[in-house]
């Protein structure tokens, strides 16, 4: 059956009302594995010019990758600056069709007391839709995001977790960011990192987080979730744990 696409956000290209592969699969499954592709040789050499990459699976037995991400930029950036750098991150399906795009300027990783102003990345569909933004909430301990869509100022959606470091917490604790609809307070999502029993996850040998949707949420809050799973996963866990560092 085909996915009508809300009227005021299209993630699709031109005037077509029917989602692309990738996202047509996104917008019916309750939850998806997000895999950042590691080398091993990040783990030991503090110098590793490549930039970042994603794989989204789909959960269960046999795990299907649905869409891609890759960062596009300066290379040098990611070693010199880490989570401060200007993201540009690609995301397309298997018919290399790109299908969103996520962007970042240069900015403090975190939204601290003494940022200029609080971190924000914005989220747009092919060819120039603007769908919204994810901004992070100037705070100086637990990180706090919220979805605005694009031209509103109140949030449909917030994201918060109990953890105020998680680089740090994660070595005792899975981290699990939660997130909810302010119009009801209702939780509606998770985003899940089981670092606590995993060993690979512990060293950086992988880097995976399980994002599940508890509502039926559209595609566009979808990609929002996406989005904060990514400013997650930068700001906390790239360069974390290597052991030249």
């Amino acid at each position: 059956m085909a996915y009508t696409v809300p009227e005021t956000h299209q993630p699709c290209k031109g005037d077509r009302k029917e989602l692309p592969n990738g996202l047509r699969e996104l917008a019916t499954l309750s939850e998806v594995l997000v895999s950042r592709n590691v080398n091993v040789c990040e783990v030991f050499l503090c110098c590793t010019p490549r930039q970042a990459s994603f794989s989204i699976y789909t959960t269960g037995t046999d795990q299907d990758e649905i869409l891609s991400i890759k960062e596009s930029g300066m290379c040098v950036f990611r070693e010199c600056i880490g989570a401060a750098r200007n993201l540009n991150l690609r995301m397309s399906n298997s018919d290399d069709e790109n299908v969103a795009t996520f962007y970042r300027t240069m900015t403090c990783s975190r939204g601290c007391c003494y940022s200029p102003g609080p971190p924000s990345m914005a989220v747009n569909s092919p060819p120039h839709i603007r769908l919204g933004k994810i901004e992070e909430r100037v705070t100086c301990c637990n990180p706090i995001f919220d979805v605005l869509p694009h031209k509103e100022n109140e949030p449909t959606l917030t994201y918060t977790t109990n953890c105020c470091y998680m680089k740090t917490c994660n070595w005792c604790t899975d981290v699990e960011i939660q997130v909810y609809d302010p119009a009801t307070d209702n939780l509606v999502a998770k985003i899940i990192k089981n670092s606590k029993s995993d060993r690979a996850e512990l060293f950086n040998l992988k880097n995976d987080f399980l994002v599940e949707f508890l509502t039926d949420l559209d595609i566009v809050k979808k990609l929002m979730v996406l989005g904060a799973c990514l400013l997650v996963d930068f700001n906390n866990f790239e360069h974390d744990r290597r052991f030249c560092c």
